[in-house]
């Protein structure tokens, strides 16, 4: 009695009054009060939607709150749901699937079997006039085992003539051009093929009949060719001859297909051995629309088991077996699922355990609490995510005064790399005679490598490439001193500028404004576009290389580097440029990298790779080498600036 009065309680007034609702129809069900009955089971649907409201109201306050029960729904949701969407995404992917591909076969047969036409066609349009009269006789004798019917049309300078002499006469309409494929015509599918050559038009029609259609792909089904008219879609696939067919007949567009689809459509091998039937389109002609394609329609209403026979050389493999496998997956699937239901069942209760007190602490931590501890084991991963967690909390406050002061070293860091970026060039360089591409990498944000290029007042075009000694902030700062000193020279109104003067000057304030431990390499070039005429200094950087008529030279060195003592003194060489020269520029992040043993880049394999693609766009060699030195040193990130300037005659 104490249990069911705690029943009872639990059910409340509401589900006491469903139960007598539904014992009260029953008995007046039976009994022939069928009035009374309806009135009830109104009164039970009533109450059933307040018990429905009631107890999900009961799961949301009690059994959802729950970590564990919130958990074992989730395993239900993760489990049983996600495998029955991809059952049903795999299963509507391979019937999909299956349908391209009978559409495929029946598509490719058909172009295979029509193909023979066209290429007779071609033949015919390229013969004599005189020879085309026997050609196409023996043709349509030729062609009478796989299209009996075929038809041959010939308007040339001899008149006009059809093979057999009996087709009917084709009116074409004028403006027609090279056309081959379907044709729609009286209502009927026709393979043709038609030429123009000059004034000689060469056609050739085949009527396709429904019999035709059906083999092209035998065992496969049912294939349909047909095209939507105003009333429904009807088979326009037509048997017989060119001449008028018996309505009786499959070749009839008014011939009811049904019956013969269904008696064709192989039998099931199995449950999930579904047929396919989604028809696609197909472009096909109409004999009085010149030049102009209409879409057709081919379907093949087959099962998935004669496709995969069709397609497959080991399809009975295949439909022997293929329904076997599928429920062997579903079994196992559902094993899987269960074994980690059991198991994720078994281990709720420790893992919400460990989830309140994280929660407890993230709730303290959120507070500004960072002192607070919750209690941990270290025998498993959960008490190790406790310790983790008291750690976590001991220097979240150190972390975050770190994190600020990184993200401030960051900040300023891209600020430098935009700031240098605006220092290379914006735009393309003028091409006075000779065209230069350059790309440089840094090995970190900012680089101390340098490439420049400009137009002087004397019409003359000045590139430069340097590499400052160091990496990181000092050495873009000597860079963009570099930079700016050097423009300030060259962008006067001076007329003649002298190579050697301009890095003697440079060298001086360089010296003058930065610390005597920094210095740069740098090589410095003006061309003359009227002369040819390339004159340069070279202060301590790495010869430039010219690639002349498969042969290499190195440049000369006309001093040592800049910034490092006051009163170096520079020389200046020249050489004149022939069409086909290219000058390559770089610094040492291009020839210094080493690999795994040791082994520097070199200037050799510089040499040999430059060589082998010289004759390929500038871009492309930049590219190619800097690909090469990434991979000779193997590792993603960059030992040194890498830097590339390529200067071609551009005669």
């Amino acid at each position: 009695m104490p249990r069911v009065r705690e029943a009872l309680e639990r059910l409340g007034k509401s589900g006491i009054a469903f139960l007598g609702s539904l014992i009260l129809y029953f008995a007046l069900y039976f009994s022939g009060h069928g009035v009374l009955a309806f009135l009830t089971l109104l009164a039970m649907i009533v109450l059933a939607i307040i018990l429905s409201v009631r107890a999900l109201r009961f799961t949301r306050r009690h059994l959802l709150w729950s970590v564990r029960n919130r958990l074992l729904l989730v395993y239900g949701l993760m489990g049983a749901l996600p495998i029955l969407l991809l059952f049903v995404l795999i299963g509507l992917s391979a019937w999909g699937l299956t349908n391209e591909v009978a559409i495929y076969l029946a598509s490719t047969a058909l172009d295979r079997r029509l193909d023979p036409i066209n290429g007779v066609i071609d033949s015919l349009s390229r013969m004599p006039p005189a020879q085309r009269s026997e050609a196409a006789a023996e043709m349509q004798i030729a062609f009478r085992r796989g299209f009996p019917d075929i038809a041959f049309y010939i308007d040339d300078e001899d008149g006009s003539r059809r093979y057999p002499p009996t087709s009917p006469p084709l009116d074409m309409p004028a403006g027609w051009k090279d056309a081959n494929g379907l044709l729609v015509w009286n209502g009927r599918f026709y393979g043709w093929a038609h030429r123009v050559r000059g004034n000689a038009r060469v056609t050739a029609l085949a009527p396709l009949s429904n019999e035709f259609v059906e083999g092209l792909v035998p065992n496969l089904g049912v294939i349909t060719l047909f095209e939507p008219s105003e009333h429904s879609d009807r088979p326009l696939a037509t048997a017989g001859s060119l001449s008028a067919v018996d309505n009786g007949s499959p070749g009839n567009p008014d011939y009811d297909f049904s019956n013969r689809r269904r008696a064709r459509v192989p039998p099931a091998m199995g449950f999930f051995d579904f047929q396919v039937f989604l028809p696609s389109t197909i472009p096909s002609y109409h004999l009085d629309t010149p030049n102009r394609t209409f879409n057709c329609y081919l379907r093949v209403h087959s099962r998935t088991s004669a496709v995969l026979a069709t397609f497959f050389s080991k399809a009975e493999f295949v439909r022997g077996y293929l329904s076997t496998l599928f429920i062997a997956l579903v079994v196992l699937f559902l094993l899987v699922e269960l074994v980690a239901v059991i198991i994720g069942i078994s281990l709720s209760r420790r893992l919400t355990g460990a989830v309140h007190q994280l929660y407890e602490g993230t709730r303290r931590v959120l507070l500004g609490d960072f002192r607070h501890r919750i209690p941990a084991r270290a025998d498993d991963q959960l008490g190790e995510l406790g310790q983790s967690f008291n750690q976590m909390t001991a220097n979240l406050e150190r972390l975050f005064a770190v994190e600020k002061e990184k993200e401030r070293l960051q900040t300023e860091l891209e600020i430098a790399r935009e700031v240098q970026y605006q220092l290379y060039p914006r735009s393309a360089a003028p091409t006075r005679g000779l065209r230069l591409t350059a790309q440089c990498d840094p090995a970190r944000m900012v680089s101390g490598d340098y490439y420049d290029y400009q137009e002087t007042a004397g019409g003359k075009l000045a590139f430069a490439i340097g590499d400052v000694a160091g990496k990181g902030i000092s050495a873009a700062l000597l860079m963009a001193t570099l930079q700016a000193a050097l423009r300030a020279q060259i962008s006067g109104e001076a007329p003649k500028i002298d190579a050697s003067q301009v890095v003697s000057k440079l060298n001086q304030q360089i010296y003058a404004h930065t610390s005597p431990e920094k210095y740069a390499t740098f090589f410095f070039a003006m061309f003359d576009q009227e002369s040819r005429k390339l004159t340069y200094t070279n202060a301590g950087h790495l010869s430039p290389l010219l690639f002349r008529n498969g042969s290499v030279v190195p440049l000369d060195s006309n001093g040592t580097v800049v910034g490092a003592f006051p009163f170096s003194q520079y020389n200046e060489s020249s050489l004149s440029l022939t069409a086909g020269d290219l000058l390559v520029c770089y610094t040492d992040g291009i020839t210094e990298p080493e690999n795994a043993y040791g082994e520097m880049f070199g200037e050799q394999r510089l040499i040999e790779l430059v060589q082998k693609h010289a004759h390929d766009g500038d871009e492309e060699i930049i590219r190619i080498v800097l690909d090469a030195v990434r991979s000779w040193t193997g590792t993603p990130e960059l030992q040194d600036d890498m830097t590339l300037l390529l200067a071609r005659e551009a005669a």
